[in-house]
């Protein structure tokens, strides 16, 4: 279940790199199909992405709502950089200008592994690249910390909430 009370941020270079680890009480297939759902991430209230069957090479419009209050949605051109269900890995990347992203770029990996039989450990990164992170502009690198945190949080209540209703 989610928690109430705000967790510490642990990133102290959000414009290098954030990383978020939640464990999620569920068989490590389960959470990989939640998360290879895209096109049904109604858990999901800071980022939507919009591509079809997730598949490496595939571009698409990520959506950001930066305050997960679905207003002021801002959209992004992004590409699946690996799709990888033997191993559990969702990653895309982004690019902002000449030379594969000089002002900006980042690789946005969501990687599951298996803890026990019905515990899966979901760790969630972003890796930030180029000259408008080295300034710390271009994105709001705090909030993309938080809704990043928000979102492992989101998706392991939604999973363990939906669990518990079909075991009831």
């Amino acid at each position: 279940m989610t928690s109430t009370t705000r967790q510490p941020l642990t990133n102290r270079k959000p414009n290098k790199r954030i990383e978020h680890i939640t464990i999620i009480d569920a068989p490590i297939d389960t959470v990989w199909r939640e998360l290879f759902d895209v096109n049904d991430w109604s858990w999901n209230k800071w980022t939507k992405l919009e591509a079809g069957t997730p598949a490496t090479g595939l571009k698409g419009t990520l959506r950001a709502c930066y305050e997960g209050n679905n207003k002021d949605w801002q959209t992004f051109a992004f590409e699946f950089a690996e799709v990888d269900p033997e191993y559990n890995i969702l990653a895309w990347k982004g690019a902002v200008g000449p030379f594969g992203g000089c002002l900006s770029r980042d690789y946005h990996t969501m990687k599951l592994e298996k803890v026990e039989p019905n515990t899966t450990r979901l760790i969630h990164t972003d890796v930030f690249g180029g000259i408008l992170p080295i300034l710390r502009l271009g994105n709001p690198y705090t909030k993309l910390d938080r809704n990043y945190w928000l979102m492992n949080e989101a998706l392991k209540e939604h999973i363990e909430n939906k669990q518990y209703t079909n075991t009831r």
